[in-house]
């Protein structure tokens, strides 16, 4: 069975799986709903790039976002997700990110005057999904502040062609610590890995790093009027050992202006940081527009994306 085949039959069985998974959450709608204080956005927790799901119980959400990264141009991504809470502290969810479009770089063999040069030209491509992500998640509160512990572990699902698998199992650990200062939250991750896919979710990379790896995350979210919410913070990815890199890394040119292009599919570092920012603007108790811009200033990538979210359960606001 082809590759393509596998991916078609995986994407087919998510889409009934997402079916069948939707009339459990109605049917389970009658559970108890664990009331939160703040606006809508505030509801829920974010770690890691991840919503955190405050509805105890069975829950679930679908979301969308069309991406541009100035690299590799547009992206349409589909991300549907499960989570269940049993308590105030504990849950655990998982999600597998379906992508209707991406652009990749794609090595190509040529031969030209009797020697064979590998070129890398931008490929498109449908119905792919990325590497099935499975989360733990503990959560402790005390008045305004917060710690969430997050265990991620990515499973090789995803097409590795277009840069979408780690090829092997991965992990992830984070702790997320934040503050509420009024109107104002600052907050701080620091984490330690093996793959860049799951260090930073919030945008995806034209790569997927391989190898001892450290997050870290700082800066401060903003509850504004209407329930609207932003959130800006300066990220480092620092690699701790040597990588198995798997796609493009970009890097900017010795003149700090051009970019050129390099494949990395052996044994190296790649290091990445700069700045992420999101706003969120609820509509009604289940749906949030959500907007981000990631500026990365090591491999000077620019990436925008605009998409929503619909949660199936929406939580009690107490204000």
């Amino acid at each position: 069975m082809s590759a393509q085949r596998r991916e078609r039959i995986f994407a087919e069985w998510l889409a009934v799986g997402l079916m069948s998974a939707m009339a459990i959450i109605q049917s389970a709608a009658a559970q108890a709903i664990a009331p939160v204080s703040g606006n809508q956005s505030a509801a829920v927790s974010h770690s890691n790039g991840v919503q955190i799901s405050q509805v105890m119980g069975l829950n679930g959400s679908v979301d969308y976002a069309a991406q541009h990264n100035s690299a590799t141009g547009w992206a349409n991504i589909v991300t549907p997700s499960l989570s269940y809470r049993f308590n105030s502290h504990f849950l655990v969810d998982m999600n597998v990110p379906w992508y209707l479009t991406v652009k990749s770089f794609i090595p190509v063999k040529v031969k030209t005057d009797g020697k064979t040069t590998t070129t890398y030209p931008l490929e498109s491509g449908t119905n792919l999904t990325a590497d099935m992500e499975m989360a733990g998640h503990y959560e402790a509160r005390s008045g305004g502040f917060l710690y969430l512990g997050t265990a991620i572990m990515g499973l090789p699902t995803g097409n590795a062609k277009f840069s979408l698998s780690a090829n092997q199992v991965t992990y992830n650990l984070t702790n997320h610590f934040e503050d509420k200062l009024g109107p104002f939250i600052p907050e701080l991750e620091i984490g330690e890995g093996d793959s860049s896919a799951l260090a930073d979710q919030t945008v995806r990379r034209t790569y997927v790093a391989v190898g001892p790896l450290a997050n870290f995350l700082a800066g401060a979210d903003v509850e504004l009027p209407l329930g609207m919410d932003f959130d800006a913070d300066a990220y480092e990815e620092l690699p701790i050992g040597n990588q198995n890199v798997y796609g493009v890394v970009t890097k900017k040119g010795k003149d700090g202006k051009k970019r050129t292009v390099q494949v990395l599919d052996g044994i190296g570092a790649v290091e990445d940081n700069g700045f992420v920012t999101e706003l969120d603007v609820p509509f009604g108790d289940h749906f949030v527009l959500v907007g981000t811009y990631d500026r990365s200033l090591i491999q000077g990538l620019d990436t925008a994306s605009a998409g929503f979210t619909w949660t199936f359960r929406a939580p009690r606001i107490q204000e």
